[in-house]
């Protein structure tokens, strides 16, 4: 009995898992930045939101990545699939590092 489509979880019950696991990245993200800057403010609070959307964003990415891959056969299914999910995920990731170096640049090269 091989993997078919009888054995897929559809989309609606795989997003049910949206909500958990968007809330395990926040809670995640949030010990991450207390632990190792010391600091929790208002920066680190969006950046952890921010990660928390990446996370509940996730699974739906995973699936669509997973749909695309199915429908291209092959080694370019499976290039056009990872393509996609690196260029979601850096735009999703993207605003967070943004968030988290906000301030450093206007600092960088002054002389204190």
């Amino acid at each position: 009995m091989g993997i078919g489509k009888e054995n897929e979880m559809p989309i609606s019950l795989a997003l049910w898992f949206c909500i958990p696991i968007g809330a395990l990245y926040y809670f995640v993200a949030r010990w991450l930045l207390r632990f190792f800057l010391d600091r929790y403010e208002q920066k680190e609070r969006k950046a952890a939101r921010l990660f928390a959307a990446f996370g509940t964003l996730s699974i739906t990415l995973i699936y669509c990545s997973g749909l695309v891959g199915d429908a291209i056969s092959g080694k370019l299914g499976q290039a056009v699939a990872g393509g996609l999910f690196a260029v979601i995920a850096l735009g999703l990731i993207g605003p967070l590092l943004m968030t988290l170096m906000e301030g450093k640049w206007r600092r960088f090269g002054r002389d204190h």
